[in-house]
C-alpha cells in the first residue's frame, strides 16, 4: 500500500489536511496556542472579505520561483521513510489554503512558527511529514515543505504524482494578499515549465474531492488565472 493512502488511513479519511477542508475544522483542533495576528498585516488583494483594518505594508519580499526557502531554515525534522513513498514523474499541481484560523502576521518568526505546528500536527496524525510540498506565506515568501523527491500528503487518492503548494491563510475568512498571489502565479508557471505539466492538470482542492479548499476567495482567482493566460509558460521568468 502506497505510504500516502497509508497516512490518510491512520488519520481517517474525514480528516482535513492541516484544516485544508475548513468544514472539518472542528474534528481535529491543533495543539498548541493561536499564533498572535502580529502587524503589518498585509495589503488584501480587493473586496470585502477580510476582517479588519488594512494598513500600510511596505514591499514585500519575494523570492524567485522555486528557489523557495530551505525547509532546513524552519525544521530539523526529517521525513519519516516508513511511511514516505517517492514521488515519481511529476505530472499534477494542487493548489491548498491552509483552512484553519486567519492568519495576518507576515512576519518571518510567526511563519516559521505556523509552519513547525503544522507539520507537528501532521506528525501527530501519523504521516510522514508536513503534507505540503511548497507554502506561499501573507508576506509572498516561498518555503519548502515535503521534498518533491516524495509524494505528498494533502488530496486523499490523487497524491501520486503529484505537486501541493499551500497558500497560508483561510481564504474562507479571509482574502489571499497582493503577494501572495503574485508568487503563487509564477510559482505554478515555474513548476509547470519545470515539470512539463500541461494546464488542464494545474487543479484546486476542491476540483479533485469534496472540500472548499482553497476557499471562495481564492478558488475563483486560481479558476480566472487558468483562462486569462496567467499561468502559460510565456509568462515563465
Amino acid at each position: 500500500m502506497e505510504a500516502t493512502r497509508r497516512e490518510f488511513i491512520v488519520a481517517g479519511l474525514g480528516l482535513a489536511v492541516a484544516g485544508c477542508a475548513s468544514q472539518t475544522r472542528s474534528g481535529m483542533a491543533r495543539p498548541g496556542p493561536l499564533w498572535p495576528q502580529l502587524p503589518p498585516r498585509p495589503q488584501a488583494r480587493g473586496g470585502s472579505v477580510t476582517v479588519g483594518p488594512t494598513p500600510n505594508v511596505t514591499t514585500p519580499y519575494i523570492p524567485s520561483p522555486i528557489s523557495a526557502i530551505p525547509r532546513s531554515q524552519w525544521t530539523q525534522r526529517g521525513p519519516i521513510k516508513s511511511r514516505i513513498n517517492t514521488m515519481g514523474k511529476i505530472s499534477q499541481i494542487t493548489v491548498h489554503h491552509e483552512g484553519w484560523t486567519a492568519v495576518w502576521f507576515s512576519d518571518y518568526r510567526s511563519t516559521v512558527a505556523r509552519l513547525q505546528l503544522i507539520q507537528r500536527t501532521h506528525f501527530d496524525r501519523r504521516w510522514a511529514d508536513i503534507g505540503y510540498h511548497y507554502i506561499v506565506d501573507r508576506g509572498g515568501r516561498l518555503w519548502e515543505g515535503r521534498s518533491v523527491q516524495y509524494q505528498g500528503a494533502h488530496v486523499p487518492g490523487h497524491n501520486e504524482h503529484n505537486v501541493g503548494v499551500m497558500v497560508l491563510g483561510n481564504f474562507e475568512l479571509q482574502r489571499p494578499t497582493d503577494a501572495q498571489m503574485a508568487t503563487l502565479q509564477d510559482t505554478l508557471v515555474q513548476l509547470r515549465r519545470r515539470y512539463n505539466v500541461p494546464i488542464s492538470h494545474v487543479h484546486t482542492h476542491q476540483e479533485l474531492t469534496p472540500t472548499k479548499c482553497p476557499g471562495k476567495a481564492l478558488q475563483p482567482q486560481m479558476v480566472a488565472m487558468r483562462h486569462n493566460g496567467m499561468l502559460s509558460l510565456a509568462m515563465a521568468h
